[in-house]
């Protein structure tokens, strides 16, 4: 028997984005309130992805200049002595670059976004994910544990399908309204996950009968909240599952202390590998650096 949360998502508002000027719909808005995410099919063109798609595979042969960007290789993948596109997992802090940007700015994005958070537009965190054949599963999580900053409703993921995105290949699951206890969790680095991979500990917190599978087409978006749980599998097909996302924050958001909170593990972790790159930053700083102003006028952040 199907689940209620499977059959949930065939029922979300049918979104279709055909133009950069995207206005909501009422039911559409009140579905991410009471849900925690909102896809958009076909946000994006064939010639849009395929853009996205040769220039990360030219940055992970080492064709061209990651610029300010880190590539992010899976373990398990380098130990088998594979390189370039097989082993890349990512490229991450994207926003500065000159093709990639036009998706972290793109208007259509940009359109949508700002009825969620208003006109005052920062990137905070922006990727390129890969996920090669047989890449690890990342563990459900919640994207607040990494971000100093608040409130919660003013912060907001895009996520957008570049390749087919199937179970098989690891697609995105989501707990529907698990935003809606406001609870950040304890989370921690699972032995099974990649580094800064971190999942939630206490495992009565979510349950896999809970998921909603986001499988998606190229082009296909998807808005989420940053305390929704949520995570994604292991690509067991022999086919790559691209992808392209960004957070995005209200300039008018502020910095928070995470001393005595769950975000210690998190800080702690992020300060670490800032200066295992060089870099005596604090955790508030990290993002101060890595962010980037699209609409609006810089105000807290």
């Amino acid at each position: 028997m199907e689940s209620s949360t499977a059959a949930e998502i065939k029922s979300h508002p049918n979104c279709v984005a055909l133009d950069n000027n995207y206005f909501l719909s009422a039911e559409q808005k009140q579905f991410y309130v009471e849900n925690g995410y909102l896809v958009i099919k076909r946000m994006f063109d064939f010639d849009e992805l395929y853009n996205f798609k040769q220039h990360f595979i030219r940055i992970a042969k080492g064709l061209v200049d990651k610029g300010n960007s880190t590539v992010v290789r899976e373990p398990s993948l380098v130990k088998k002595g594979l390189k370039g596109e097989q082993a890349c997992d990512s490229i991450q802090d994207i926003q500065y670059d000159d093709v990639f940007m036009t998706y972290t700015e793109h208007p259509k994005l940009l359109n949508v976004v700002s009825q969620f958070i208003g006109d005052n537009i920062r990137v905070m965190n922006s990727m390129f994910i890969n996920k090669p054949p047989g890449c690890s599963h990342h563990p459900p999580h919640q994207d607040l544990f990494y971000f100093p900053f608040r409130p919660a409703e003013k912060i907001i993921a895009s996520w957008t399908a570049v390749d087919e995105v199937t179970k098989d290949n690891g697609c995105l699951f989501i707990i529907p309204r698990s935003h809606k206890f406001n609870q950040l969790y304890a989370h921690g680095q699972l032995p099974d996950a990649n580094k800064l991979y971190h999942g939630i500990l206490d495992k009565s917190v979510f349950d896999s009968s809970k998921y909603v599978q986001l499988e998606m087409t190229p082009g296909d978006t998807v808005f989420f909240h940053p305390l929704i749980v949520h995570g994604s599998g292991p690509n067991i097909t022999k086919f790559y599952r691209k992808s392209i996302t960004v957070h995005y924050a209200s300039g008018y958001c502020q910095y928070v202390d995470v001393g005595g909170t769950v975000q210690e593990v998190a800080a702690k972790d992020i300060e670490n590998e800032a200066q295992r790159r060089g870099f005596d930053l604090s955790f508030v700083d990290t993002w101060r650096l890595r962010s980037k102003q699209v609409m609006g006028a810089k105000a807290n952040l």
